[in-house]
């Protein structure tokens, strides 16, 4: 079994007999017999070739991404949108591998990452508001009108800022990159809207809009993950981006399964999102 010779077994049992300061084996009639020393000392060897062998599976197993955990921070629209679809799709590719979703602000979600609390930020921000860790751009795409279906302007193809004029508009919370946008390109097309309500929460906006809080332009996923039917939701023109982004820490995270993980997130948003609303680089 060993494919060596017999002479080399006594001798490398006479070796191992001579370090230890035991005898192992006994003759009796021209054959070994264990001793009793042997027996004892055989289970603790098998305990550790078992736990060789462990090692050596869990390695197999992280090598074809059998095994692993990621640990994901993301904001909420992302959260709600096309993440349990990727979790879904990778999950069922590696079914040992353990997905862990924290879902927080996007400012959170970049602290955590900085803090090195998470492998993967997932983020509504620009690429260069991120200074921590290495950031890519999942994918680019623009804002959309948000309007109740029983409103005059709902069959529209293309809203404009003065379509807003004398319209109440649900806004985004002061000081949020998306309603400094807005509001400048509002201004600078003499716009005068009726901003009763703010929050920072798209989804927010969305069941404003449904109770007849007013109008409002939103980011393309949030509303593509809209199921209802008494919304419309339009392209808005000028163009305002939104940056759906990755963010990966500097952690020892293996980079064998989050390649994997990444590829299915920017297969999933993409899929998720109208064409004519991405903005390819």
């Amino acid at each position: 079994m060993l494919e060596i010779t017999q002479p080399v077994v006594t001798r490398l049992i006479a070796d191992l007999e001579e370090r230890i300061g035991l005898t192992l084996f006994a003759r009796d009639k021209g054959r070994l017999v264990p001793t009793a020393e042997a027996a004892l000392l055989f289970e603790d060897v098998h305990q550790s070739l078992v736990g060789i062998e462990r090692i050596a599976n869990a390695a197999a197993n992280i090598k074809t991404l059998k095994l692993g955990h990621i640990e994901i921070a993301t904001a909420p629209n992302m959260a709600h949108s096309f993440l349990p679809r990727a979790i879904a799709s990778f999950t069922r590719e590696h079914p040992d591998a353990l997905v862990t979703m924290h879902v927080h602000s996007s400012a959170t979600v970049l602290n955590m990452v900085a803090g090195d609390r998470c492998d993967l930020g997932f983020a509504m921000v620009p690429l260069k508001a991120t200074r921590h860790g290495n950031t890519e751009i999942l994918v680019s795409a623009r804002m959309v009108g948000v309007v109740p279906a029983t409103h005059h302007l709902a069959g529209r193809h293309v809203l404009h800022p003065e379509d807003f004029e004398g319209e109440a508009f649900i806004s985004f919370s002061p000081l949020m990159e998306a309603r400094t946008r807005i509001d400048s390109i509002m201004l600078s097309h003499g716009v005068s809207r009726r901003i009763n309500v703010e929050t920072q929460v798209s989804s927010v906006i969305i069941k404003l809009v449904e109770a007849g809080a007013g109008l409002s332009i939103i980011d393309p996923l949030t509303a593509a993950g809209y199921t209802g039917g008494q919304l419309r939701f339009i392209p808005f023109e000028p163009d305002v981006i939104s940056d759906y982004s990755i963010v990966i820490s500097q952690r020892n995270a293996s980079t064998l399964i989050l390649k994997p993980f990444i590829d299915h997130a920017r297969r999933e948003i993409r899929a998720m999102l109208s064409p004519q609303l991405i903005v390819e680089s």
